[in-house]
């Protein structure tokens, strides 16, 4: 399985190519995974919300506990906050990232 067949990827990937940080994170994307170190010092000049993104994406990537849970509600506002819980979603296997897009597109 490569790595974007995998939840985790999808998970990732859907944070990372949000509106919010879209731009920003993309040179730090790769088929076979992520630029870690570049994407978190990118991340530095963000936003606090963006960079709340941007750490999610690695915690789900990492699992280092980089993210408190307080920082959801109180730090996203409402689009990226939904965007995490569909990442979460993704990463569970709840569905898949093609699946995600056509649901959304259909909201």
């Amino acid at each position: 399985m490569n790595e974007l067949q995998i939840p985790e990827y999808a998970a990732v990937r859907h944070i990372l190519d949000s509106p919010a940080v879209g731009a920003r994170s993309a040179p730090y994307i790769g088929d076979d995974g992520f630029d870690w170190p570049g994407l978190l010092a990118e991340s530095e000049t963000m936003s606090g919300g963006a960079q709340v993104l941007v750490r999610v994406a690695y915690d789900l990537w990492e699992a280092e506990g980089v993210v408190g849970i307080w920082e959801l509600p109180r730090r996203l506002d409402r689009e990226n906050f939904d965007r995490v819980l569909e990442a979460l979603a993704l990463c569970r296997g709840e569905v898949s990232a093609a699946g995600w897009e056509t649901l959304a597109r259909a909201a």
